[in-house]
């Protein structure tokens, strides 16, 4: 169990456990696999509904991937990330860009120093602008600087030393994050099965496989009137 131990306590782990984008494009493409996998291998439906149902399901899931990826990052995630912005403009936070640049710094910040320049990390760096600028900084001897950037404030500080807007920081992630979740559950719950009505049929069509075949409502419906008839 020690491996298990070891994996579920690393800093690659939590992140991804505390990251509601990573969690959800997970999630979908588990259900992309999986529940197809699972309609497919159920012997107590005929062969092609199995295929058609399977069909169907994974084009929706792929559809759900496609609406969280092109709403919920540019939309939802930037937009809580500007509102915090907003109300904490007094708090002289790093003048980023947007919330890609400020999770990337978030990560970042809570690694050791020397895990820091691991090439693991290096996407993190490369999310950061050069001229993004730690505004406010307290130095060693107690004083206040201006204008260090973010980036070399990163190469040189030990995390311990990265204590000042910690509280800041943390809530600025928390509104990302439940931005984040706002925006899957309007995009996945609301947008996605109004768009599947819309696109699946069409897709499904062109692809040959609602040709010849009785959707489970109207086999329904056909097994009522035969019912009715007997």
């Amino acid at each position: 169990m020690g491996w298990f131990i070891n994996a579920i306590t690393s800093n690659r782990f939590q992140t991804i456990a505390q990251n509601t984008d990573t969690c959800v494009k997970i999630e979908t493409g588990l259900k992309a696999v999986g529940r197809p996998s699972f309609t497919l291998i159920d012997k107590h439906t005929d062969k092609e509904t199995r295929k058609y149902s399977a069909t169907k399901e994974f084009l929706y899931q792929l559809l759900c991937f496609g609406i969280y990826v092109a709403v919920i990052p540019p939309i939802f995630k930037n937009g809580g990330f500007k509102l915090f912005q907003k109300v904490f403009t007094k708090e002289n936070l790093p003048n980023f860009r947007n919330a890609k640049e400020m999770l990337a710094y978030y990560h970042l910040a809570h690694l050791d120093k020397e895990e820091r320049m691991l090439e693991q990390n290096k996407k993190y760096w490369n999310a950061i602008s050069d001229d993004v600028i730690d505004k406010t900084i307290r130095t060693k001897t107690g004083k206040f600087k201006d204008g260090i950037p973010v980036k070399k404030y990163l190469q040189t500080w030990s995390k311990d030393k990265i204590t000042d807007k910690g509280k800041m920081f943390k809530l600025a992630k928390g509104s990302i994050e439940l931005s984040s979740i706002v925006g899957s559950v309007i995009g996945l719950t609301i947008l996605a099965p109004e768009l599947s009505h819309l696109i699946l049929h069409p897709i499904m069509k062109a692809i040959g496989m609602e040709k010849g075949h009785k959707k489970p409502a109207e086999e329904s419906t056909e097994k009522n009137k035969l019912d009715k008839q007997v």
